[in-house]
């Protein structure tokens, strides 16, 4: 919690000419730290807000092509009916976070992934929902790690616990949705622990929104083959360094997403929620490794983790933070994919289905 009077004084030092911010009640401060506490940090540079029009995660112009599918993938692929295999591509972005992109070696315009479209759901005319109800379906957005980076899509089903799950029959009878893979450029999950790709609007956290909104674009366009996308219930999972870039996504637009709900990985900074719209977290830890590392750092991690979720929950959102030992299982990771618990909680959440929340 930062002191009123450091609020007051940072708050004099940005309009010398106003009256000193003084903080009436805990929205206040929150919004407070919202919108300054993210400068204190050396290379987060709060990005400008509100947007200018077409900024890149806004829906910057793009396409989507076919990708060649050949060999290991079109293997894959037949194993999986209905999934299917494109390219993202996105006009050019200049500026120098995209020069310090380059210099990292993780910029790029163009990424492939992987698309599922959930049947339609037939007409039932005993069934009063089919009537009166809403058609739209969710978007599951999946995020992975730094061993499926590239352009050779073959590489993403090195990890197919949230694939595999979304897709199966049963899921799709009781959770009929859309699922979405985008494959990271090479390179392009490495950096993170230097700060980028997770500071605000950064061009591979913009370059996912961007195919976020081109799918929920090609959802409405494309409706006789599958549901539209439901802009209320759209949900972001991912695991390591995927899952960093997701939480990423929520903190760069309040509101847009669901719920964020990742494995093995937690914020690079100190989360600062918006107090409109603070998000729905779920945090998956290896069990043992995850006691490991509290047991040495345990004030950070208490403090770390009381202060995401008190500012969560006080603002009505939800936080969970869970543990798993992987049993008999390949990685522990799938067992939390595989948990009717998780997928109810999080299509049990929704967003106010805007781009942003104003501040």
């Amino acid at each position: 919690m930062i002191p009123a009077a450091l609020v007051a004084a940072a708050a004099v030092k940005l309009a010398p000419m106003a009256e000193p911010f003084v903080v009436t009640d805990a929205t206040s401060l929150a919004r407070w730290e919202f919108d300054k506490a993210p400068s204190l940090v050396e290379w987060r540079t709060p990005a400008q807000y509100p947007p200018e029009a077409g900024m890149p995660g806004y829906g910057w112009p793009s396409r989507i092509e076919d990708y060649k599918v050949d060999g290991a993938l079109a293997e894959r692929l037949a194993e999986r009916p209905g999934l299917e295999a494109h390219w993202f591509i996105r006009e050019p972005i200049a500026g120098r976070a995209a020069e310090v992109a380059r210099e990292l070696g993780s910029y790029t315009d163009s990424i492939p992934f992987l698309l599922f479209r959930p049947r339609p759901q037939p007409f039932r005319w005993w069934n009063p929902l089919d009537w009166f109800g809403d058609d739209k379906a969710p978007l599951v957005v999946y995020l992975p790690g730094n061993g499926e980076q590239g352009t050779d899509l073959a590489k993403q089903f090195r990890q197919t616990g949230v694939i595999d799950r979304v897709l199966d029959g049963a899921f799709q009878d009781e959770h009929r949705a859309w699922l979405l893979v985008p494959m990271p450029p090479a390179r392009g999950n490495v950096n993170i622990p230097h700060g980028y790709p997770v500071e605000p609007r950064a061009p591979l956290i913009t370059l996912y929104d961007d195919l976020v909104l081109k799918v929920v674009e090609l959802s409405r366009t494309d409706a006789e083959a599958a549901p539209p996308i439901d802009e209320r219930r759209i949900y972001l999972t991912g695991l390591g360094s995927g899952g960093t870039m997701a939480v990423a996504m929520s903190f760069d637009h309040p509101g847009r997403y669901a719920a964020t709900a990742v494995a093995w990985s937690r914020p690079y900074h100190q989360p600062v929620l918006h107090p409109d719209a603070p998000g729905n977290w779920w945090f998956g830890f290896e069990e043992k490794v995850y006691a490991d590392v509290v047991a040495a750092h345990r004030d950070f991690y208490e403090k770390f983790w009381g202060k995401f979720r008190a500012d969560a929950e006080r603002f009505g959102g939800a936080f969970e933070l869970r543990t798993y030992s992987k049993g008999e299982h390949a990685w522990w990771w799938d067992v939390m994919w595989e948990s009717d618990e998780f997928w109810a909680w999080c299509f049990g959440k929704k967003s106010n289905g805007e781009l942003e929340v104003g501040k």
